[in-house]
């Protein structure tokens, strides 16, 4: 029996397999396709996908992924022996404050929290939500925190720029409006405002809107 594949069964079948993102470039060379080829079949796969069935084809941390859709997240949670785990308040503050203001020292960090951060960085080292990002140049030279391509894809992100507002990255979490202690979080949206303030006084025409990322469907697995 002859079987006839279209490029687009070879795609959904190497986004299917694929345990990290598809950077568009490898999808390009195993279609044997220009990359705006290879970018046509992810669109028709994807509008195919968001018609039928229970997957997506989403664009993530520099690559292309096939996920579940976020409403059958409380079904597919039930296969799971354990349920996941989320971070601790003082992990996802550390995290947090990183992202949004990385690159960052160690000194920083606990200069925006107020406490001590050696247990929550080495831990989120560890599962390489952040990583080292060079050393600073000052005294003592002290090393970087940034977040690393994994927390893109953990959180189902194109790029840092694709960060949501601060308070909803703290629902995202826990489902807990104090999931920061007021002080951090309070300077953190102070800072996001004056920059969004500044952007916007330099620039005349208004950015045009790129839409809002499904942030609150998202765990972390640790």
């Amino acid at each position: 029996m002859n079987i006839t594949l279209s490029k687009t069964d070879i795609l959904e079948a190497l986004l299917f397999a694929a345990d990290a993102p598809l950077a568009l470039e490898k999808i390009a060379q195993i279609l044997e396709l220009s990359e705006t080829g290879a970018l046509e079949e992810l669109e028709v796969l994807r509008e195919e996908k968001s018609r039928i069935g229970g997957l997506q084809i989403v664009e993530v941390s520099g690559g292309w992924r096939m996920l579940t859709k976020p409403e059958l997240a409380p079904f597919v949670f039930k296969l799971r022996e354990a349920p996941r785990q989320k971070l601790s308040r003082a992990a996802f503050e550390v995290l947090a404050v990183t992202a949004y203001r990385q690159p960052l020292t160690r000194s920083e960090i606990e200069e925006l929290r107020g406490v001590d951060c050696s247990r929550p960085l080495t831990f989120l080292l560890d599962k390489k939500l952040l990583q080292f990002g060079g050393r600073k140049d000052a005294p003592g030279r002290p090393w970087l925190y940034e977040t690393t391509p994994q927390f893109l894809d953990h959180f189902g992100l194109r790029s840092i720029a694709d960060l949501p507002p601060l308070a909803e990255l703290a629902e995202m979490n826990e489902g807990a409006p104090n999931l920061f202690s007021r002080a951090p979080m309070q300077e953190l949206e102070e800072m996001q405002r004056e920059e969004m303030n500044v952007e916007n006084e330099e620039n005349l025409e208004p950015s045009p809107d790129k839409g809002s990322t499904p942030f609150a469907a998202i765990e972390v697995e640790v």
